[in-house]
């Protein structure tokens, strides 16, 4: 099949409709694609805030519907702020990236998720594009980087270091899946024990499974699942307490779940979903059974995909509990 969005999204649509589910996601807000308003990635707390990077910033909203914006890192234009996460500290950390390497934006942000007060917590490689967060149970925080197809490791003092460099990771620099760049390693999570770190890789349609040693080193990487037809584009993922994985497939307009038997279910796809991007279990008593998905609406908006553009942060209801954060 050739790798083109057009081609993928029409096979989709004639093979994948069929196990789409009657309801789809709901929408809880809708942005303004105007004022810069594409959310990327997203994250929660215990007390239902939920939080959003957008463009250059990162934006709060309440659960009283009070939307701010918490925090504007030092970053230089062009940049877009990316994955979210809450470390064990109560700290929100998020990472920085752009297409171009000078000057750097390669970033990992520590942000105090009141006052919004920013510092610089590690730089990275400028030629990356630190893309997707996980903490384990030591405090250490995984970083995906899809431009050098690497996961980066940085410890409770900021320092990083390449945890797992690996073909697996790397995207297709011939024919990129999205084409204004080639992008490997997306979306990473750990499982419920945080025995393995599972990253997408967002050009072949592979979820990768890494062993975490017992030292804290990576074991030896294996591709999971390998569907290309409905993981190409894969962005943002998240697990349920019963070791179901949802993905936001920015590439499709979809959402898909996988189960633990690797096989790849299609939720909903095109309507709200506009290039969706990340997803995020609720964390309190009422809405941990809520998936919380971004759409980005990156592709319309920069015209690789027509239409217009349709950012919004939307909410599906799922059968099982999302894992608790970090």
């Amino acid at each position: 099949m050739a790798k083109t969005i057009a081609g993928v999204v029409v096979a989709a649509v004639l093979c994948g409709a069929g196990e789409a589910a009657a309801a789809g996601p709901s929408l809880v807000r809708a942005f303004d694609p105007a004022q810069g308003e594409l959310p990327e990635s997203i994250t929660t707390d215990w007390a239902g805030n939920l939080y959003m990077s957008m463009g250059p910033v990162v934006k709060k909203l309440k659960p009283n519907g009070q939307f701010t914006t918490l925090a504007t890192p030092p970053v230089p234009a062009g940049t877009f702020m990316l994955g979210l996460k809450f470390g064990e500290d109560g700290w929100l950390y998020a990472g920085s990236g752009s297409f171009a390497p000078e000057p750097s934006a390669a970033f990992v942000w520590r942000i105090n998720p009141v006052t919004g007060h920013t510092t610089e917590y590690a730089a990275l490689d400028p030629l990356g594009f630190p893309n997707d967060l996980a903490f384990d149970d030591r405090g250490d925080l995984y970083v995906t980087d899809p431009f050098l197809g690497l996961i980066w490791k940085i410890d409770d003092d900021g320092d990083a270091e390449v945890w797992l460099a690996d073909p697996s990771l790397e995207g297709d620099t011939v024919t990129p899946f999205l084409p204004f760049h080639s992008f490997g390693a997306d979306g990473i999570a750990f499982d419920r024990w945080k025995r393995n770190l599972y990253v997408g890789n967002l050009d072949y349609g592979t979820i990768v499974r890494i062993p975490i040693e017992c030292d804290g080193e990576p074991g030896e990487p294996e591709v999971w699942v390998d569907d290309y037809d409905k993981l190409a584009g894969a962005d943002g993922i998240a697990f349920d307490a019963d070791g179901d994985l949802y993905v936001a497939v920015n590439g499709q307009d979809r959402l898909v779940r996988v189960d633990d038997d690797g096989d790849v279910h299609v939720l909903a796809q095109g309507g709200l979903l506009d290039a969706p991007s990340s997803v995020v279990f609720g964390q309190t008593l009422l809405t941990k059974k809520k998936l919380y998905v971004t759409s980005f609406a990156i592709n319309r908006y920069l015209g690789v995909v027509p239409g217009t553009p349709k950012p919004a942060l939307l909410s599906l209801s799922v059968p099982d509990w999302g894992l608790a954060l970090p």
